[in-house]
């Protein structure tokens, strides 16, 4: 019985994206306001997973190939040269990577805080605030001047 709920257990957890990989990006919006305005997660295979408020409200999280992400015109609205690669769009400062102390479990719906369900995620930078406070790593660099993810008061 304890084999099986082990082989359970392990078959529940092979099916749930993880990332020790956060990106940031810069949309038109940003570029033009010098702010780290999207966030996400950089999957193991490479794809990336985020929620987007620009998708609509309440729109749960994808996955994305970068050439999914290039083709998303909303987000590159206005943008002049549109990076064919995340090595293009480093050197062009829209895009950066950090790595976190740890691996997290990235859900695929819209989530709450554990500690304070009345915040919901809505947007991508509400999204990865909550993925992090739940795995106990401290989020609040995302409410830095640096970044415009998540508002001061989330």
């Amino acid at each position: 019985m304890k084999l099986l709920l082990e082989n359970w257990r392990g078959y529940l957890n092979e099916n749930k994206d993880v990332s020790n990989t956060l990106f940031f990006m810069k949309s038109a919006w940003g570029i033009k306001n010098n702010k780290w305005d999207h966030v996400g997660f950089v999957l193991p295979n490479g794809s990336m997973k985020d929620m987007s408020g620009h998708r609509g409200e309440l729109v749960e999280p994808i996955i994305s190939t970068w050439k999914d992400v290039m083709k998303d015109e909303k987000f590159w609205q206005n943008v002049k040269s549109v990076p064919s690669s995340p090595e293009e769009a480093t050197k062009m400062g829209i895009y950066k990577t950090m790595k976190l102390p740890q691996t997290v479990d990235v859900p695929d719906g819209i989530i709450c805080r554990s500690d304070d369900p009345e915040k919901r995620s809505e947007n991508c930078g509400s999204f990865v605030f909550n993925v992090l406070a739940n795995a106990g790593i401290n989020p609040s660099f995302l409410k830095s001047d640096e970044y415009l993810v998540v508002g001061k008061q989330f």
